[in-house]
C-alpha cells in the first residue's frame, strides 16, 4: 500500500509519501504562508521524484487536528478534493496523537502541547501501553499555558511535556513543583514518519473514513465559524 501524507496542522508544513516498508519521502516547510499555492505543485513533486501515478495512492493519511485553522482547512480541503477524485479513503489522525507516540518508551506522563496562537495551546495527556505506542488519557482541550501548568500541578507526578506549545510557553510551566522535562525541538512539530506510522496499521485494518466523512478537530467554536474559500490547488493530471 502507498500513504499520501499530508500535515498542514501546525506552523510547519509536512507533505510525504510512502510505499509500506520503505522510508518515506518528505517535504516541509513552514507554513501556513503560500500552503495553498504549494500543496498541490510539491505533490506532484513528490510523485514524480518517486516514479508513483496518483492511482497508486491507497489512501491519505491526514492530520486532521487541533491546530492552526486556515492551515487545516487548506490542508483537509485539498485532501478531501483528491481523495474523491480518485475513489480512495483517509485516515484521520491528530496532530497531538502524532506528537505524543514517539514518546512512546517513556515512564512519565506525556502532556503533548500544540500552539494555538491567541496565548493558548492544544493539548491532551497521554501514557505508554505495553509493547510501545502511547494511549491517550484526556480528550482534547485547549486552555492557557498557566492553566495547563496548574493541570499538571493536580497530577502530582513526573511529567513530559512535547511539541512547540511547550517549547514557547516554557516559562509558565516553572511554577510546577514536581520534576518536569521538555523533549527537544526535533519534537516541535508532528513528524511526517510518524504519522505513516500511526496510519499504515490503521489503513490495514481498514480503520479509516470516506472524504466526506472527515471530522476535523477544531475545539475552539469561533475556529469553525470562520468563512475561508478555499480554491482547488492540485495541477493537472498527467
Amino acid at each position: 500500500m502507498i500513504l499520501l501524507g499530508i500535515d498542514t496542522a501546525t506552523e510547519m508544513t509536512s507533505l510525504g509519501l510512502c510505499k509500506y516498508g520503505t522510508p518515506p519521502a518528505v517535504i516541509s516547510f513552514p507554513g501556513p504562508k503560500n500552503q495553498l499555492e504549494s500543496i498541490g505543485p510539491i505533490v506532484r513533486q513528490l510523485l514524480d521524484q518517486s516514479g508513483i501515478s496518483k492511482s497508486q495512492i491507497g489512501a491519505i493519511a491526514l492530520d486532521v487536528g487541533p491546530g492552526l485553522f486556515t492551515g487545516l482547512r487548506v490542508g483537509v480541503s485539498f485532501a478531501k478534493s483528491l481523495a474523491g477524485g480518485l475513489g480512495i479513503p483517509i485516515v484521520p489522525v491528530s496532530s497531538l496523537d502524532i506528537q505524543a507516540y514517539p514518546q512512546g518508551n517513556c515512564s512519565r506522563t506525556i502532556v503533548s502541547l500544540v500552539d494555538a496562537r491567541r496565548g493558548e495551546v492544544f493539548y491532551a495527556t497521554y501514557r505508554k501501553v505495553p509493547g510501545g505506542g502511547v494511549e491517550r488519557l484526556t480528550s482534547y482541550s485547549v486552555a492557557s499555558p498557566e492553566e495547563v501548568a496548574s493541570e499538571i500541578e493536580s497530577m502530582a507526578e513526573s511529567v513530559l511535556l512535547v511539541g512547540l506549545g511547550a517549547i514557547k510557553y516554557k516559562d509558565a510551566f516553572s511554577t510546577v513543583s514536581q520534576p518536569l522535562h521538555f523533549a527537544g525541538s526535533a519534537s516541535a512539530y508532528p513528524l511526517m514518519p510518524v504519522l505513516f506510522e500511526i496510519a499504515f496499521p490503521l489503513a490495514f485494518s481498514e480503520e479509516f473514513v470516506s472524504p466526506e466523512s472527515v471530522e476535523v478537530i477544531y475545539i475552539r467554536d469561533a475556529d469553525a465559524k470562520v468563512n475561508f474559500d478555499v480554491r482547488q490547488a492540485f495541477p493537472k493530471d498527467r
